[in-house]
């Protein structure tokens, strides 16, 4: 059973793409094992933010010692 939340792997702000520790542990694969979860972040309070996240999410169960693998989108290969 997958859905895991594994936290946030890149973040998007101000126009810039940031890869967080988590996003460099990921490898490519045609048949992952996590995706790549889209938030858009805004505020509705008086501090004003508008940002893209994306969070890592499991497909399936994850065996202790496996490499997390997600088809790359950001990057080419």
């Amino acid at each position: 059973m997958g859905g895991k939340n594994f936290g946030m792997s890149h973040i998007k702000l101000n126009g810039n793409m940031i890869r967080t520790p988590l996003g460099g542990f990921i490898n490519h694969s045609d048949a992952p094992n996590t995706v790549k979860a889209e938030l858009l972040m805004t505020s509705e309070s008086d501090i004003k933010f508008n940002y893209k996240k994306w969070n890592l999410i499991t497909l399936r169960n994850i065996k202790k010692g496996e490499e997390l693998t997600v088809a790359y989108t950001f990057y080419s290969v």
